[in-house]
């Protein structure tokens, strides 16, 4: 018996189910199971499809246990209760023989509907998939979510990720609104695939950070460990453009023109609205309130135009806003003061007038 049924283009249409039931339940000769292994190793679907199948009889038999038909005892019961017209031993015997095989091969056909009704669903899964989605609020965090593939994924404030409940077998793709940091579970078989607006982000196994934001000027793929492959303007008219991205890398797509381009990551502080370590070195005052903004999601201002070119060398881990607003007031002998919410670092000498 043949497993395979192959097309002019040696692609596979559909697999045997009974022959397959009858591997999974082990009632294949040699050459069957041979048939079966060959089948399963044709492809890398077909091995997941049969790993599937047998982890899906394996929790089914939990559930519904398939017990050897115990032929002697059933008959001996037949016979003590028979009367001198029953059928002969010989008779008797065959009609063992006969029920055996035909629980056998009941149990076979009812493991192939099984299987059939498995795969008939694992299709329509994947046809049809069922979205979730992962929501943050203003000011809030979503922290090392995990994805139905075992990756996980940190959301920043305002953003929303949309992913399959279940994965298929080829690809995990996701999209993104917003920012968020992605471990990505290795998995050489289906790319983890990622849709952040005008740019198509392509992994295999690595860590990375996606800034997205709507209302933002580009988005930004900075990768922390592994490969990342970004995609601009796939499935239009224009040319699509691609870049490979090592650690250290950072992928620009910007949003006005669609161009894509690769620099080095000098931003040192681009994780740290997740990881809370700030570090300055020599760094604008200016560009220090931009990032407590957004870290800590706090309104803070300076005064006037000649505090922002004051420069602050400073390394802060996990501290709060106020420490650090602290920190800068002494450092550069300034004033803190407080309206509605807002904070605002001003100079002693204006102060007093």
């Amino acid at each position: 018996m043949s497993l395979l049924k192959m097309k002019a283009n040696n692609s596979i249409e559909k697999p045997d189910w009974s022959l397959i039931a009858k591997y999974l339940s082990g009632e294949s000769n040699a050459t069957e199971t041979e048939s079966v292994k060959n089948w399963a190793a044709a492809a890398d679907q077909n091995k997941r499809e049969l790993e599937q199948h047998s982890l899906l009889l394996k929790k089914t038999d939990k559930f519904y246990q398939i017990k050897e038909f115990n032929t002697d005892k059933a008959w001996n019961k037949i016979h003590q209760r028979t009367v001198s017209t029953a059928p002969t031993n010989r008779f008797i015997i065959f009609r063992k023989k006969t029920s055996a095989i035909i629980y056998k091969y009941a149990a076979i056909l009812l493991l192939a509907i099984l299987l059939g009704s498995a795969g008939y669903y694992l299709v329509k899964n994947q046809m049809n998939p069922v979205y979730a989605e992962i929501v943050s609020g203003e000011g809030q965090l979503v922290n090392e979510f995990v994805l139905p593939d075992g990756s996980t994924v940190t959301l920043n404030s305002n953003s929303k990720l949309m992913y399959p409940e279940a994965f298929d077998n080829q690809q995990r793709e996701v999209t993104i609104t917003g920012e968020g940091f992605f471990d990505v579970k290795p998995d050489p078989d289906r790319p983890f695939i990622i849709n952040a607006g005008n740019a198509r982000v392509k992994v295999l196994g690595t860590s990375f950070n996606v800034n997205a934001y709507p209302e933002a000027e580009a988005v930004e793929v900075t990768v922390n460990t592994g490969i990342v492959q970004v995609v601009c303007c796939e499935g239009e008219e224009r040319e699509v453009a691609e870049i490979l991205l090592n650690a250290g890398e950072k992928g620009t797509v910007f949003n006005s023109n669609r161009k894509l381009e690769k620099t080095l990551n000098t931003d040192r502080n681009y994780l740290a609205w997740k990881t809370h370590t700030l570090v300055f070195e020599k760094t604008r005052l200016a560009e220090v309130v931009q990032y407590l903004n957004k870290v800590y999601y706090t309104d803070i201002q300076l005064e006037n135009k000649e505090m922002e070119n004051l420069l602050l060398t400073a390394q802060f881990e996990e501290k709060s806003a106020d420490f650090i607003l602290n920190v800068i007031r002494l450092t550069f002998d300034l004033e803190l003061k407080q309206e509605n919410g807002v904070h605002i670092l001003t100079g002693k000498t204006t102060l007093n007038n």
